[in-house]
């Protein structure tokens, strides 16, 4: 018999950086609004989660009126996102006992919607949930972005972005008067992509930067500005050391460079 495990509510989702590269690859909205509502209804203080036996079940209730307020949907896309899920696994290699070992997983192998009383009975493996509530190698994400996003590729963009926003690279910073010392986080969040790299992380097969701007990039763009708390700019660049070399054509663009920008202060971000 499954133990049962009481969520309690809160705003942040703490997910492991495995399962958000699944989805930036592999999944839509729904799927993982309906994942992240299981992620920011964290356990009972109680529940020691390094304790959990990988290859358990246990049940996580998640009560539908809830989740269909929070993100404003209808008991026919939370049961879209819910059986994405029980068709979404993830593989990842660890090392463990002094053997390197690769998991392959599911990421929901069971679910029941009890419509009667409007809870989803959630079935997660112990070694899912170390996931979805992390304590190492985690990526810190704000649900409440996730309300209200209308392209299909947005989901992915804001899951890139957060990857982005979340690389640290702490270095100590001495301050030369006082000798007093800082730690500074100093990774720049920008990141540089290929058009090969885009169209694997978002299923796509555009064949030409332009197009992939056009339809991903553009309402991407216009989507996160409007309802999240993080977007983002972007920039085609293209092959200066080519431009000096053709003397005809158009100059080819080479990669975009993505910036993570700071969009609270947008009266719609919730």
């Amino acid at each position: 018999m499954p133990k049962e495990l009481s969520p309690a509510q809160n705003q942040i989702a703490q997910v492991d950086n495995r399962v958000l590269e699944a989805f930036v690859k592999d999944n839509d909205l729904n799927a993982f609004q309906v994942l992240m509502y299981i992620g920011k209804s964290q356990l009972d203080k109680d529940v020691d989660i390094r304790s959990l036996e990988d290859d358990n079940l246990y049940v996580v209730p998640v009560r539908l009126n809830p989740i269909r307020d929070y993100y404003n949907l209808t008991s026919r896309q939370i049961r879209t996102g819910v059986q994405k899920l029980n068709k979404t696994s993830i593989n990842y290699r660890r090392i463990e006992d002094g053997k390197d070992k690769e998991s392959f997983v599911n990421l929901l192998p069971k679910a029941k919607i009890n419509y009667t009383d409007e809870v989803i009975e959630c079935y997660v493996f112990g070694e899912v949930l170390k996931l979805i509530y992390a304590i190492e190698k985690y990526s810190k994400i704000d649900v409440k972005n996730f309300i209200g996003l209308k392209h299909k590729h947005s989901a992915r963009m804001l899951l890139l972005l957060e990857r982005i926003a979340n690389y640290k690279k702490i270095e100590i910073y001495t301050d030369p008067k006082t000798l007093k010392q800082t730690k500074v986080d100093v990774m720049p969040k920008r990141q540089h992509f290929e058009l090969d790299e885009l169209n694997k992380m978002f299923g796509t097969k555009y064949k030409s930067y332009s197009l992939f701007e056009k339809w991903v990039l553009k309402p991407c763009k216009e989507d996160l500005d409007l309802n999240s708390k993080i977007s983002f700019d972007y920039t085609l660049v293209k092959d200066r050391v080519g431009e000096k070399v053709k003397s005809r054509g158009r100059t080819p663009v080479i990669h975009v460079t993505i910036d993570v920008i700071d969009n609270s202060g947008n009266l719609f971000a919730q």
